[in-house]
């Protein structure tokens, strides 16, 4: 059977030779992309730190068709490594190289087809997001860098700014998002999303079904797993009333088993942002998150909370400032960022200081197998985008 990693580079081939195979007339290609580096340390005793570079090279492909609709392609990779240090001794040294973006597109004047390894996602919240079914994007990562999944996705738009989106998936069997456990691997995915102005805003309807290969809970044995049927649904909705304003909504429900998986999972946001006339202008956005996993709708089982704030500040047209704090009542834990970001035409920097709980991991962001931001540290982080 041929696997994920074998089928993204497959594509990836394919777009390629895609993307060389006109004459140069009749198409419009463009090679860049990104050189990140950086350091994150951490002031534990040992003092922890981890160095690392990602190198993400991009290839662009445009051609215009005779009937006015415009043919897309992208492919890039994903070239990234870092090394873990304990004070001077070197703990770990990981690397890896993987497609990242790999699709082609289709579009006319209100439609669009396409397909291929993308980045799915949508939604009104800024910080905690129950609609981050497909990514992985973290507001604290200032370059807003997630893997893709492997899918076809139409969309189509009317004239009073509606929209419809219908999607199919497969070969996703890594977890996304907030999901608990991964897609069962070669069963398609599908679902879809409504989207309509309402009042003075926006409102959509999103849903997404899929095959979930459970592990039991129950069982001693790793490899101990079961295919349950999932369904999500999604509401979410945005208001201009002098501050902007929204919620967010995702129930999953899982077939019923008896393998200690919650057969519901219900997250709630509810957020604001404004923009006070302070000097070059201060932005501050709020949002609350409720998250429930039970046997019941909203009630019973293990419910968490989350209150977060943001405030961002221009100070020149290329430095910026800005503070993040999040609260997390049950445990009384409470979550600091602060950085400062200077932008060139090509070049980005970023310093980003962070004081918070030792041992927690804060619901609502994915991590790897460390959470960098454990403790009291800084990252220091350079962009490079060619």
């Amino acid at each position: 059977m041929i696997t994920k990693r074998i089928y993204g580079w497959l594509i990836l081939s394919a777009v390629c030779v895609l993307c060389f195979s006109q004459s140069d007339a009749q198409k419009s290609l463009r090679f860049n992309g990104q050189v990140v580096g950086w350091a994150t340390v951490q002031m534990d005793n040992p003092v922890f730190w981890q160095p690392g570079a990602r190198f993400v090279p991009a290839l662009t492909w445009k051609q215009s068709l005779s009937s006015g609709a415009v043919l897309n392609a992208e492919a890039s990779m994903n070239i990234f490594g870092n090394a873990d240090f304990q004070n001077l001794k070197m703990d770990t040294l990981t690397g890896r190289i993987k497609p990242y973006r790999v699709w082609l597109r289709y579009s006319k004047q209100n439609f669009e087809l396409r397909a291929g390894l993308q980045k799915i996602n949508f939604g009104q919240a800024r910080m905690f997001r129950p609609l981050m079914w497909f990514d992985g994007m973290d507001v604290r990562d200032p370059l807003q860098l997630t893997d893709g999944v492997y899918g076809l996705l139409a969309k189509y738009f009317f004239e009073n700014n509606a929209n419809i989106w219908a999607w199919g998936l497969m070969a996703n069997d890594d977890r996304k998002g907030w999901e608990l456990f991964g897609s069962e691997k070669w069963m398609p995915e599908v679902g879809g999303r409504v989207e309509t102005p309402f009042l003075n805003g926006e409102i959509a309807l999103s849903t997404h079904h899929r095959k979930v290969k459970a592990r039991n809970l129950l069982s001693s044995q790793s490899n101990d797993f079961q295919l349950l049927n999932e369904s999500r649904i999604g509401l979410d909705g945005k208001w201009d009333v002098g501050a902007g304003i929204w919620f967010e909504n995702s129930t999953t429900i899982t077939q019923k088993n008896n393998i200690m998986v919650p057969r519901f999972q219900d997250m709630w946001n509810l957020g604001m942002d404004y923009t006070f006339s302070v000097g070059n202008g201060l932005g501050m956005t709020i949002e609350y998150l409720r998250y429930h996993a039970g046997e019941n709708f909203l009630t019973g089982g293990t419910a968490l909370q989350l209150a977060g704030s943001m405030f961002t500040y221009p100070l020149t047209v290329m430095d910026n400032v800005s503070l993040m704090l999040f609260y997390e009542p049950i445990g009384n834990q409470l979550f600091n960022y602060a950085s400062w970001s200077r932008n060139y035409d090509n070049w980005s920097v970023y310093i980003i200081a962070f004081v918070n709980p030792e041992n927690a991991q804060m619901i609502g962001f994915q991590s790897g197998n460390r959470n960098l931001f454990a403790g009291k540290g800084f990252q220091l982080m350079c962009s490079y985008n060619f």
